[in-house]
């Protein structure tokens, strides 16, 4: 699980380290192409192949534009203008977000620790985008934070989607199938970038390498197969260290500073989320 979690963090810097010489859309469109070739090898050597229903298939499509491909073309292009940590803190608040839209979509009761979490969330978020606690609409990291909280929203919709599909398949083979669907719905998204491919130099390769493979492939089956034996609680405390490797990774890597309200947004946010995952 902790394995998880540092891939997890770490991918904003990878992202942020690749945007220097590859745009956007076609880092995370590489990104799975690497992560289906070591999807697909994993699909091989267990013989895990099963067939999709008819009926399945769109959604599988769309839940892999929402969660995959929309997700990352939001986060990418908002690592353009905010720091890792700023999208990292934002990206946090999901499990919030996704809780709210469920109780509304499926009538879930709403209880007031939900509404305790989601006020906290928002005012943790604000706190991160803000600038000394207001904000600044012409400001580039706006920009990139309001991009962010795209990705949030696509995600979001992503497990409403994802909901009845996993009743039906299991989560590492449904993982693997939107994955290499998501590689064929990023090609119009990629076709305006292509003239500004290049090859990458070496720390670039090897970051984007490191998507593919472990923030997209292993980092999944990880966080599966420990969530199966330490339980949901635990694994969800453990994922609200993500953004907390995403800070320290940020300012050591690349140098990036967070003011004293940012940090107090983060907090923020954390704390929703032990609240949100406290029994």
């Amino acid at each position: 699980m902790l394995l998880s979690v540092v891939f997890w963090g770490y991918s904003f810097i990878s992202t942020k380290v690749i945007l220097k010489e590859l745009p956007p859309a076609s880092i995370a469109f590489f990104r799975q192409i690497i992560a289906s070739a070591t999807l697909g090898i994993w699909l091989l050597c267990t013989k895990a192949f099963s067939r999709i229903s008819l009926k399945h298939m769109g959604f599988i499509a769309i839940s892999a534009l929402f969660g995959i491909v929309l997700y990352f073309v939001f986060e990418n292009n908002g690592l353009k203008f905010t720091s890792a940590s700023n999208a990292s803190m934002i990206v946090a608040s999901v499990p919030v977000f996704t809780l709210v839209t469920e109780a509304l979509f499926y009538k879930m009761k709403i209880t007031l620790k939900m509404v305790i979490c989601v006020l906290l969330s928002i005012a943790g978020v604000y706190f991160v985008i803000s600038v000394n606690g207001s904000l600044d609409l012409s400001s580039s990291t706006l920009l990139g934070n309001l991009l962010v909280i795209g990705a949030m929203a696509a995600w979001v919709i992503y497990t409403m989607f994802n909901k009845s599909l996993t009743k039906s398949y299991s989560t590492n083979l449904l993982t693997a199938y939107q994955i290499i669907t998501s590689v064929f719905i990023f090609i119009p998204f990629v076709i305006p970038e292509v003239k500004q491919w290049k090859m990458l130099s070496l720390m670039p390769m090897l970051n984007l390498i490191y998507l593919g493979v472990f923030c997209s492939a292993f980092a999944y089956f990880f966080y599966v197969y420990a969530s199966k034996r330490l339980g949901s609680t635990v694994s969800a405390a453990f994922l609200n260290l993500i953004p907390v490797v995403s800070v320290v990774s940020g300012y050591l890597v690349l140098g990036e500073r967070i003011s004293l309200i940012q940090a107090v947004g983060m907090g923020i946010v954390i704390l929703s989320l032990f609240i949100l995952n406290k029994k």
